[in-house]
């Protein structure tokens, strides 16, 4: 008896755990599962980044959410080298359970690689078949041939976004090369050391894009966007709508010979007097993202232009924020008035010797009852600001912001009425140090030659 009382006893909790992953007699358990899906969608993220530790706490309530909650987990799959790969490999194809396994490779929707030429890669990306955004690191030189066959046939043609970083030219042209279905392209070769090949070894895809987004602060490594708008057919001149470049020998004046009809948001580094952008009339945004070096100009700037983003126009030296004004206004009535949203990405501290930047941009934007948006720190400072690989439906574009970005009407008025302390010694080495090494792209960096 006292043996059969200890494992009663112990079974005890048992049936507690198993009375706990029992649905409730609520009223949650009456909503249907389509609800809780959704509900589970929009709770697995904390300030724009999807909490996997969240994921798994909820596959474990019962056995109801379970299914659901874990597609949720591997919707963004992030494997860092080969161990993580065979990992991966090991949770979806797992002989105790084939079907779940198959239901785990088609939940994943993104999937981010840090690779190589090894044959595990294409492998991993083989097991997702319904695969939407690819997201891959590249370090090494070159694909192996038989590597990029591999890699040919596993790329599914669900991928429609590729962000790519690579260190070595030869690698990204291979890689490019087998995605002539995708619609998004961001490419980042800022770590690649060689100059670009000129020709490009290869003829671009017969690809459809909507949207390209190109970074090299190298000189002379522009080509790749020529390239890639160059395509047989219409194919993406046609079909491109927006076009991000951070290249400081990028000259847009070349869009129009590369005949981009349809551009809707253009994002380069500055516009200079000898730019002539007045022919693409449908752009409706435009940001520059180092307009300091020098002076910005603002009249070459298509009339079509409803929504204008700048980052700072305050630098080492005296600005002449009156000219900049009388320009600005100049194109405003240029354009006949089409100009509606002015966006200025800014980081403000306390102890800023002068604002008269912002000022100057607020009461711009006042004068010609014109809507000012302050971005405090300027956007992508925080983890998950990103604008999204979506069709443009409206200017501006939309941008999940995090929580922590201050979105009060009143945070302009605040900064311009605020005293102005005079900063130390300290202050202004450490200000000093922060402009020098707290940027990963120096404005100088992109300014053009003269």
């Amino acid at each position: 008896m006292p043996a059969l009382r200890k494992r009663s006893e112990g079974a005890k909790p048992v049936e507690a755990r198993r009375r706990s992953n029992a649905p409730s007699k609520g009223h949650a358990s009456t909503l249907p599962i389509e609800i809780w899906i959704l509900i589970l969608r929009e709770a697995q993220y904390d300030d724009l980044q999807p909490r996997y530790r969240w994921l798994r706490r909820y596959s474990l309530v019962c056995s109801a959410w379970r299914p659901y909650a874990q597609e949720l987990l591997f919707a963004h799959v992030a494997l860092r080298g080969s161990g993580h790969c065979k990992a991966f490999q090991r949770a979806v194809l797992s002989p105790h359970d084939p079907a779940h396994g198959l239901r785990l490779r088609r939940a994943v929707r993104t999937l981010s690689m840090v690779m190589d030429h090894q044959q595990i890669y294409p492998a991993v990306i083989g097991l997702c078949p319904a695969l939407r955004e690819l997201h891959l690191c590249m370090y090494h030189a070159s694909f192996r041939a038989d590597v990029l066959a591999a890699l040919a046939s596993a790329i599914p043609r669900t991928v429609r976004a590729l962000r790519v970083r690579s260190y070595h030219y030869a690698a990204l042209f291979q890689l490019l090369a087998l995605v002539p279905h995708i619609e998004y392209l961001e490419v980042d070769c800022n770590s690649a050391n060689a100059p670009m090949p000129h020709p490009i070894p290869c003829d671009p895809p017969r690809w459809r894009l909507r949207e390209l987004r190109y970074t090299n602060l190298r000189r002379g490594t522009h080509a790749l966007v020529e390239w890639a708008l160059s395509g047989p057919g219409e194919g993406s001149r046609d079909a491109l709508e927006a076009l991000r470049v951070q290249c400081p020998s990028f000259n847009p004046s070349v869009l129009p010979m590369l005949g981009v009809s349809r551009l809707r948001s253009l994002a380069i580094p500055r516009v200079a007097n000898g730019d002539d952008l007045s022919v693409l009339t449908h752009i409706e945004e435009l940001w520059m993202t180092a307009p300091r070096y020098p002076t910005p100009t603002f009249l070459p700037l298509p009339a079509s232009v409803r929504h204008l983003a700048l980052h700072p126009l305050a630098g080492a030296t005296e600005v002449d924020y009156e000219s900049i004004e009388a320009e600005l206004s100049a194109f405003y009535e240029q354009a006949g008035a089409h100009l509606e949203v002015v966006t200025y990405h800014r980081r403000c501290d306390e102890d800023d010797e002068s604002v008269e930047d912002v000022r100057m941009l607020y009461d711009f934007c006042k004068a010609r009852n014109l809507e000012f948006r302050l971005m405090d720190p300027p956007y992508g400072y925080y983890a998950g600001e990103r604008i999204p690989f979506e069709p443009i439906g409206q200017c501006p574009r939309p941008a999940p912001q995090s929580s922590r970005r201050s979105t009060e009407q009143g945070r302009v008025v605040s900064i311009l009425t605020a005293p102005r302390k005079k900063p130390t010694l300290t202050r202004k080495l450490a200000r000093s140090a922060k402009r020098a090494f707290g940027s990963t792209i120096p404005p100088a960096a992109l300014a053009r030659p003269a």
